[in-house]
């Protein structure tokens, strides 16, 4: 049994699951797009993330996982709530000057 606490949560856009994984449909992603396993900076103000599976990962394993990012998810548009954060594997570092975040729905 390993603690919530030595784990992170970690996206990625794999339709299977597993037993320390949950998947989600409808997110959207402000500023950026998820493709080919990794976040990409977008000139798109929103993208769909269809599905997203959300897989708890040992702290120490998160490095084998290369370079991450962890973006704000918010309830709605006007970013108020604050749900959560989850990392994303990326090759880029312009996301927080950009203000790329996940909504939960695009309504306010």
């Amino acid at each position: 049994v390993v603690s919530t606490q030595s784990t992170e949560a970690v996206v990625s856009t794999q339709s299977t699951g597993d037993s320390s994984s949950f998947g989600i449909c409808g997110l959207k992603l402000m500023g950026a797009v998820h493709a080919r396993g990794k976040l990409n900076i977008t000139e798109d103000i929103m993208t769909d993330l269809v599905y997203t599976k959300i897989s708890w990962v040992r702290e120490q394993d998160i490095t084998a996982l290369g370079k991450q990012i962890t973006l704000p998810v918010y309830l709605n548009n006007t970013r108020t709530l604050l749900v959560e954060t989850l990392n994303f594997a990326t090759d880029e570092d312009m996301f927080y000057q950009r203000g790329v975040a996940i909504l939960c729905t695009a309504l306010a």
